[in-house]
């Protein structure tokens, strides 16, 4: 009797469960969204990992620093193929917010979280919420910690007396930039500048050179898959922009995911972005033993030197080159 009543009340305890909830630390994931790898990865759940739209050739060093990944079953978009997903028996799928394919997934009986952010307070959010997901004495003591040397970096003050203006350039061709109600806008007045995109609003905008010669950036950042910098150094047009005359034009570096864009590196990107707003200029070794601490401590990885300089320069891992 006594048995049949605990059973009974068990049943009742899951049938309770709000929907979509996970009552244990997930042991198979599917992550349909590029950038929430890093942070699974960071909170220690890297082999919980079974699906996955990330990609060799997309994130070298994802996958060069994390080999197991290579097993995942790969994905071609964030719009998953829920059968494909349901043979993978995941116990959750994660997916960016506002790509409409939680609905779907949720009524093929699959627990579904949506990620996704474009503050530096909505990355905590997620930060927290994923960890709570994960639920392992890691995830929760390398959350903490994260959020301490985020919350310390973003309270030092700014060193520079002026506020360069600042363009990120996600494409050059063909050319778009990174505007407002994003996290690079963040990032950029975090290091102490002014984002010159920010009449735009979003990701990946394209506009036109002559909007560029209307802004007039102080600094140009190009993103490291954003293509061949030496258009920069051929073309008339770029030539009359302030920053390609003055040489202040830098490839953005990039790690386990880009820095520039919505992973936990952008801790780091915070360092890089105000060493060149506010002194202008990188100081290299000072950067690389940042790097260096930085993987140790967040992803429990033991980078050597060398390929920390090779993130900082925005190069790929020498065996993926």
């Amino acid at each position: 009797m006594k048995r049949t009543l605990h059973s009974t009340l068990a049943a009742l305890l899951v049938a309770c469960l709000p929907f979509g909830s996970v009552s244990a630390a997930p042991s198979r994931i599917v992550e349909g969204w590029y950038a929430h790898n890093a942070t699974l990865i960071m909170l220690g759940a890297q082999d919980a990992i079974v699906g996955t739209v990330a990609k060799p050739s997309m994130l070298p060093w994802m996958f060069t620093l994390l080999p197991q990944l290579e097993k995942a079953q790969q994905f071609p978009s964030p719009r998953l193929n829920g059968e494909a997903v349901l043979a993978l028996k995941p116990d959750i799928t994660f997916v960016p917010k506002s790509s409409q394919i939680a609905a779907p997934l949720r009524r093929l009986g699959l627990t579904v979280k949506e990620e996704g952010f474009d503050s530096f307070r909505g990355m905590r959010e997620s930060l927290n919420n994923t960890t709570e997901v994960i639920d392992t004495p890691l995830a929760r003591s390398r959350n903490q910690a994260y959020q301490q040397a985020l919350e310390e970096e973003l309270s030092k003050p700014h060193a520079a007396a002026a506020s360069p203006k600042v363009v990120h350039i996600e494409s050059t061709a063909p050319l778009r930039v990174d505007g407002s109600h994003t996290i690079i806008n963040e990032w950029i007045r975090a290091a102490g500048g002014i984002n010159a995109a920010s009449a735009v609003s979003g990701n990946k905008q394209p506009v036109a050179i002559e909007q560029l010669l209307a802004w007039q950036p102080d600094i140009i950042i190009v993103g490291g898959t954003a293509g061949d910098l030496r258009a920069l150094q051929q073309n008339p047009l770029w030539q009359r922009l302030n920053a390609v005359q003055a040489g202040k034009v830098y490839r953005n570096p990039a790690g386990i995911f880009p820095w520039d864009r919505y992973g936990p590196e952008l801790l780091l990107q915070i360092k890089w972005a105000k060493q060149i707003v506010q002194q202008g200029s990188v100081d290299t070794e000072q950067m690389v033993a940042a790097v260096t601490d930085f993987y140790q401590r967040f992803y429990g990885i033991s980078l050597a030197d060398n390929d920390a300089r090779l993130m900082l320069e925005g190069r790929p891992p020498a065996q993926r080159r």
